[in-house]
């Protein structure tokens, strides 16, 4: 466990991860639109492998769904989190691993379906995206699929904006250096405990999944343009139409950048040129 930076570790350490996704109004747009295009894009019913899952929400969902689900993450807390939410009885259990995304355990093509929640954006070098690419290109079955998600490059300005910060001269100037480099700390400056991650832009993530080796590339806007709006929170009270309209424009190549976060779904090749 020597290859995840100390500065991903720190930060989950103090945030709590488990409540993100279950929050109202952004929370819950994360969290259905994920798993709408999870339903949409991994068949149900395979052996899934987790990677950076995080506490299990998602892995919880894919179990619920009848898949045999392994979770994979580097993140103690993480680890016992998800660990207790599989044996509560909640769903369907599934399993849980402390790992990391460029070492992972499983056999080669062994599991139908790769996800990758979080390992990209927390991998800044590009060699170390590659490689957690290649890793699970390595463990998927040919024809299996990998969802990979990123944080798109003006992701920062965006929410700086929406939460009103972006008057703050210092604010504006972090987020142009972020959008810059693509890097949400500045290096030399960064906090203990601050979010270490690198943010794409949304074509990086194409063309990673193509040298990694993956066919037939799809990117899906997560949140959408809808995460943008003012009232999102009394809106996802009753989120259908919400749902309905990101849906819709998932896969405009224009609208792609103003999402938070973008999913790349691709396949492995049948014939597998790797060793």
């Amino acid at each position: 466990m020597t290859g995840v930076d100390p500065r991903v570790l720190a930060r989950y350490e103090v945030y709590d991860e488990q409540a993100r996704l279950w929050r109202p109004g952004l929370g819950d747009l994360v969290r259905l639109r994920t798993w709408d295009i999870l339903d949409r894009n991994v068949p149900p019913g395979g052996r899934v492998l987790d990677v950076g899952g995080g506490p299990g929400t998602h892995a919880a969902h894919l179990a619920g769904r009848g898949d045999a689900v392994t979770l994979v993450d580097p993140v103690v807390r993480h680890v016992e989190q998800a660990t207790a939410r599989a044996r509560r009885g909640e769903g369907a259990p599934f399993s849980v691993q402390l790992g990391e995304a460029t070492h992972l355990a499983a056999a080669s093509a062994s599991v139908d379906a790769v996800v990758l929640m979080g390992p990209l954006y927390h991998l800044v070098d590009r060699a170390d995206r590659l490689a957690a690419l290649a890793e699970a290109r390595r463990v998927l079955r040919p024809g299996g699929r990998v969802v990979a998600e990123i944080i798109t490059r003006h992701g920062w300005v965006l929410d700086a904006t929406v939460r009103g910060l972006i008057a703050d001269e210092a604010v504006r100037e972090d987020a142009a250096r972020s959008a810059a480099t693509g890097l949400s700390q500045d290096p030399a400056t960064a906090a203990p405990g601050s979010f270490w991650a690198y943010f794409h832009d949304v074509d990086e993530l194409r063309a990673e999944l193509t040298e990694a080796g993956f066919e037939d590339v799809t990117l899906v806007a997560v949140e959408g343009f809808a995460w943008l709006l003012g009232d999102l929170e009394q809106r996802m009270a009753e989120p259908e139409a919400i749902l309905a309209a990101v849906r819709m424009t998932e896969r405009e190549p224009s609208l792609l950048g103003s999402s938070a976060h973008v999913l790349g779904i691709a396949t492995n090749p049948a014939r597998r040129a790797q060793s």
